[in-house]
């Protein structure tokens, strides 16, 4: 019983992680049209290495659910 509750229990949190994303895509869509304002060097440094913060982010989410599943940790 336990195990099916920690799978489903991880199926929502990738769930959410989805649905984080989406929000996340959607705020920047919809400020797209804003036009470009002065941005600070933080807010730039975090755009410019998104696409590796998410890659990263899902990629140690699998390898701990992985080492949990599999007894590993």
């Amino acid at each position: 019983m336990l195990p099916a509750i920690v799978l489903i229990a991880e199926g929502l949190v990738a769930l959410w992680f989805l649905l984080f994303l989406t929000m996340i895509t959607s705020i920047y869509l919809d400020g797209r049209g804003y036009g470009s304002g002065v941005k600070p060097k933080a807010e730039l440094a975090f755009f410019k290495h998104i696409r590796i913060f998410v890659t990263l982010g899902i990629s140690v989410a699998c390898v701990v659910t992985l080492a949990e599943a599999f007894e590993l940790i």
